[in-house]
């Protein structure tokens, strides 16, 4: 792997089973964080939501798309009602997973187009509150 390898190639060097793991791993440990948990309460379908957002995640690292549903993180989270605050401990919590099934460099790469996403959520949340 390259030492600085585009966000847009880690479809091809992670594949769909891995991308889907670590975005379930990620909803695993959400359910049961201390600050972010509670917004999630009313998931019913906890499958579904991983499938969704690993397909998000899939297309955003460079795949192609393969199912027909489109997730709009910025509609979500407005939806949750997620404090803007809040967005750090998401942050943080998506770093570790990142790093507890990643390789460094993938985990990198991952992290800051996450990293990005999460400053224009931030950003979205904090124009909507007002």
């Amino acid at each position: 792997m390259p030492a600085d390898p585009s966000f847009r190639d880690l479809h091809q060097q992670l594949g769909k089973e891995t991308i889907r793991a670590v975005v379930g791993s990620f909803y695993d440990r959400i359910r049961e964080h201390p600050t972010l948990g509670g917004y999630f309460a009313e998931v019913r379908n906890w499958d579904e939501l991983k499938a969704r957002i690993g397909h998000f995640w899939w297309i955003d690292l460079g795949g192609e798309r393969y199912r027909e549903d489109v997730y709009n993180p910025h509609a979500v989270h407005r939806h949750l009602q997620i404090p803007p605050d809040l967005i750090d401990d998401w942050l943080a919590l998506f770093a570790q997973n990142l790093k507890d099934h990643l390789p460094r460099e993938a985990a990198n790469a991952w992290l800051q187009r996450a990293t990005k996403m999460a400053e224009w959520i931030r950003i979205d949340l904090q124009q909507h509150q007002q």
